[in-house]
C-alpha cells in the first residue's frame, strides 16, 4: 500500500478528527464492499477494521464497540477495469495520487478492479460491535 494512502485518510474531509491525524494503517483495514454504479460513474469502496478511532463520538460510548467501517466514495471514475474478485482481491489494495487524479488497484491484473477517479469522499463511517476478529 502506498503512502497516498495515509495521506488521503488522515485529510481534513475524510478520518482525520476520529483519528488524531493518525488514520489505521492499511494493512489493518480490509475491504469488504464494491459498489460500481455505471449512471453516475463512481466506485464505493467499504473498508472494515478493528482500529478503533480516538476520539469517537459521544453517541457512541458505552456501546462496547470493537470495531470501525467506512465507505469512500469515488466519483469521475475512468478507466474502470474487473477482471475478478476474490479472497485475494479483496485482500490488497493500492491507492496513489498523481497530479490530482486517485489510481485505485484492488487486487492485481489476474483478478482485480482498478481505476482512476477525479474525486474521493467520505460517504459513511460507523462504529459496531463485532463478534470474533478479522
Amino acid at each position: 500500500m502506498s503512502a497516498d494512502w495515509s495521506r488521503l485518510l488522515a485529510s481534513p474531509e475524510y478520518l482525520r478528527d476520529l483519528y488524531n491525524d493518525t488514520p489505521p494503517s492499511a494493512d489493518s483495514c480490509d475491504p469488504f464492499y464494491v459498489h460500481i454504479d455505471e449512471r453516475g460513474t463512481s466506485v464505493t469502496l467499504g473498508f472494515d477494521t478493528r482500529t478503533l478511532p480516538v476520539n469517537i463520538p459521544a453517541e457512541w460510548h458505552g456501546n462496547g464497540f470493537n470495531a470501525f467501517e467506512f465507505h469512500l466514495v469515488f466519483g469521475g471514475v475512468e478507466g474502470l477495469r474487473v477482471t475478478g474478485w476474490n479472497a485475494a482481491a479483496a485482500g490488497s489494495i493500492d491507492m496513489t495520487v498523481r497530479e490530482g487524479v486517485f489510481e485505485v488497484v484492488l487486487g492485481s491484473a489476474e483478478s482485480g478492479i482498478s481505476f482512476r477517479a477525479s474525486t474521493a469522499r467520505l460517504a459513511r463511517a460507523r462504529a459496531y460491535l463485532a463478534s470474533g476478529s478479522i
